[in-house]
């Protein structure tokens, strides 16, 4: 399918110079050259002579840039440009001009709004004017140091943010394409003798941030070199500031070492004149350097200071060196470096202009940029065709747990088949996990019962409706409160769909009633389908929907011998002795009391009982149990062993796997089936989701919750007979490839989402009559 020509729309005050401006030519040019219809925006400069020259039409606004009321006006143009001229993509890379170019935007029907996109350029003061560079749909950060800024100083969806490096021309910072004449050129221009000094340049705009004054105090400690700086920059933007600096080169008595050349048109040649090239960005970062990368490019190596963008770009050592910022002293000694080893200069630029080459191209970031578009305008007209969804997950945490691992799996299965995943919890040792698996994790400690979370309500309002949800899943109360008040204050038209899933027998109250306030509720079991109906008399769509095993990990042919034995020994496990195992949380109700009680009643020795579950949840809990334990004489015969995550090995290890259950019945159950899975008979509880997955007689037993000597009775059946167990276990492997998979799951969960979606959002999406109303 050929990719349709866009019409593309970059907006900046001014196209004078510096790195926002060039990345803006570079992109503006490139687009033009695919053929794409390319628009900049700008108050002019040296540079619209060029964007013109190569087909890229610009809209010279003068007050575009400025802070007054003249530039107001604009809004209304930029509404009028955006409905007129069909634009498919705007994009914001200033905060004053984003202003304008938003609130035009934001004025639009939701359904004519071309794609707005933000580049945060830099590291700008954090406050509420420069929070209108988060406002994109997506946000493009120039380095991952920029990423890290914007999420650690804005409430910003990390998924939400791109990072995509600038990138220097590859035909104009090229070595090979400039002329001697043009280097020759400018040595005469800037007064240069072939005298063997070695020419130390610092480019960029003359501004105090930019170092200048460190670099003249590193250049007087090391005056007795041979070499001679070039301060290459406009003169006449900060007249105060290089007064300053021309009184201080005076002071020091360098005039006869450092000169202040003024604004270059022609880089390429510069660089070719220099020996080193210094970024010696201080008081603020550079937010990624394009400085150092086109010097890179001409094999030049560069001396930067070691914050900000640099880091990613310099390679210490291999293409320069990093000091420490507002260091004259260690500025100073890397120049010393440089110029008394020019064997190493000529080193460190070979490897640069490698280094540069394979990463920092302006085609590459170009390539990147519209790819970003086209990526994010497909999905746009997949949510539009109800193809592509936009969920939301939240819960308490994600530590362990059945609602843990689900939401992790249905995360997953959301963004491996293109969709869009978010989860909202209090984090946890599954962050890592869910975010590996391509889902983006919010950090919000939404399962607090605090005053204090009331504070994620509007942020949780901003989130659903500037990123467009289509399904908010609430899957546990508090969160759940949360979530529901926050749809619940959204207009009819804004409301993404919302769906609850029954976890639990909950208890019966208000505050559980929550969970029946999904446009769609999801059962995990028939159980809990049946106390949803008798306990809240709902009258609308349950989804029975039964959890699944991932045949990917919880597949006997899967797990090596080397894993069990490895458990084996941390945990130690005798060898001659059947494994007898209790996974789950350390909680009374699931009857870990019961299970050592049983234990304690068997007639024969030849067992060894494996208690699995974190013990630092619950200590008061685990104390009993440890007591228990020693009371009942079975400190050789039962071992908790704490946390496991790698529960098919763990499965393995057991030759019978229990769930105790007792005061509480188990929802549905999703030990028993992974065991099952594995090969393993079961002995559960004859209560709950567990006379759903146990066949008694067939895959295990069932017995009577909350009563040791029942579960002893099964315990000794069991271990009577070994051929029973392998039989079991193959039967119950059968059962659950047959109806308990994580595939059908999660295919049903989305396969509801999208019905949901169809029934109630579908009709706001696909009215355009200028009004999202039905």
């Amino acid at each position: 399918m050929v990719a349709r020509k866009l019409t593309v729309m970059q907006v900046v005050p001014e196209m004078d110079e510096g790195g926002v401006e060039g990345e803006t030519l570079d992109f503006a040019i490139y687009l033009a050259r695919q053929g794409h219809r390319s628009i900049v925006v700008s108050a002019g400069g040296r540079m619209v002579n060029r964007l013109e020259r190569e087909g890229v039409y610009h809209l010279r606004w003068k007050y575009i840039g400025e802070k007054s009321f003249r530039c107001l006006p604009y809004i209304k143009s930029f509404r009028s440009f955006f409905l007129e001229q069909g634009v498919d993509v705007v994009h914001l890379r200033s905060r004053l001009p984003a202003w304008l170019g938003y609130l035009a935007w934001k004025s639009l029907d939701p359904l004519k709004r071309p794609l707005l996109l933000t580049t945060f350029h830099g590291f700008y003061s954090v406050n509420s004017y420069s929070t209108i560079m988060t406002r994109g749909e997506r946000i493009i950060a120039v380095s991952a140091v920029i990423r890290n800024h914007i999420v650690d100083n804005y409430q910003v969806d990390p998924g939400c943010i791109e990072v995509i490096h600038g990138g220097y021309d590859e035909f104009q910072f090229n070595p090979t394409a400039v002329s001697k004449q043009r280097v020759e050129a400018l040595r005469t221009q800037w007064g240069l003798k072939r005298n063997g000094q070695a020419v130390i340049m610092l480019p960029g705009r003359l501004t105090e941030w930019k170092g200048h004054e460190v670099f003249i105090e590193a250049l007087d400690k090391i005056r007795e070199l041979p070499f001679i700086a070039l301060c290459v920059g406009d003169t006449s933007e900060h007249q105060n500031f290089v007064g300053k600096l021309k009184n201080r080169i005076t002071s020091l008595g360098l005039t006869d070492k450092v000169i202040l050349v003024g604004h270059c048109n022609d880089m390429p040649a510069a660089y070719l004149l220099a020996d080193i090239v210094v970024s010696a960005s201080s008081s603020q970062p550079e937010a990624f350097g394009k400085v150092a990368i086109e010097a890179m490019a001409m094999g030049r190596p560069v001396v930067a200071t070691a914050h900000g963008g640099s880091i990613e770009t310099i390679r210490d050592g291999e293409t320069g060196w990093l000091v420490n910022p507002s260091d004259p002293d260690d500025l100073a000694a890397a120049l010393k470096n440089g110029v008394m080893h020019p064997e190493k200069l000529s080193l460190f630029g070979s490897s640069g202009a490698r280094w540069a080459v394979q990463h920092f191209t302006a085609r590459r970031m170009c390539e990147k940029t519209l790819s970003l578009y086209q990526r994010l305008l497909e999905e746009r007209a997949r949510k539009g065709r109800g193809e592509f969804l936009s969920v939301v997950q939240m819960v308490p945490e994600l530590e362990s747990g059945g609602v843990e691992r689900g939401t992790l799996e249905v995360g997953k299965y959301l963004a491996e088949s293109g969709h869009r995943s978010i989860v909202i919890s209090g984090g946890g040792r599954l962050v890592s996990r869910l975010v590996d698996e391509g889902s983006t994790h919010i950090h919000w400690k939404v399962g607090s019962k605090n005053p204090i979370t009331l504070r994620y309500l509007l942020p949780l309002r901003r989130l659903l409706i500037n990123e467009q949800i289509d399904i908010l899943h609430l899957r546990s109360r508090m969160p759940a409160w949360l979530g529901y008040v926050v749809w619940k204050s959204l207009p009819r038209a804004k409301r993404p769909v919302l769906v609850t899933t029954f976890h639990g027998f909950y208890s019966v109250n208000r505050y559980s009633a929550v969970m029946t306030k999904g446009v769609g509720i999801i059962a995990i079991s028939k159980s809990i389908r049946k106390h949803i109906l008798d306990t809240y008399k709902v009258d609308k769509p349950i989804q029975l929907i039964f959890r699944g095993v991932d045949k990917e990990k919880f597949d006997p042919a899967l797990v090596s011998r080397a894993r069990i034995e490895t458990l084996r020994r941390q945990w130690q496990v005798p060898k001659n002795r059947s494994v007898i195992m209790l996974p789950g949380r350390l909680t009374r109700w699931k009857g870990q009391n019961v299970f050592v009680e049983a234990l304690s009643r068997l007639d024969r020795d030849d067992f060894f009982g494996v208690i699995v579950g974190d013990l630092s949840e619950n200590p008061v809990y685990v104390k009993e149990i440890k007591e228990l334990i020693k009371t009942l004489n079975l400190d050789d015969k039962v071992a908790l062993v704490g946390y496991c995550d790698d529960m098919p090995a763990a499965l393995m290890l057991a030759d019978l796997v229990i769930s105790a259950s007792s005061d509480e019945p188990e929802a549905f159950g999703r030990i028993t089936i992974e065991a099952m899975a594995m090969g393993k008979p079961v002995i559960a509880t004859a209560h709950g989701g567990s006379l759903e997955t146990v066949r008694a007689g067939k895959s295990g037993w069932l017995v009577e919750p909350g009563n040791p000597t029942d579960m002893a009775r099964a315990l000794g059946e069991a271990l009577a007979d070994p051929e029973v167990l392998v039989e079991f276990g193959r039967y119950g492997k059968d059962v659950v490839d047959r109806q308990f998979t994580l595939q059908s799951m999660c295919e049903m969960t989305v396969s509801f989402y999208k019905q949901l979606w169809n029934t109630h959002r579908k009709p706001y999406r696909l009215y355009a009559n200028g009004s999202l109303e039905k």
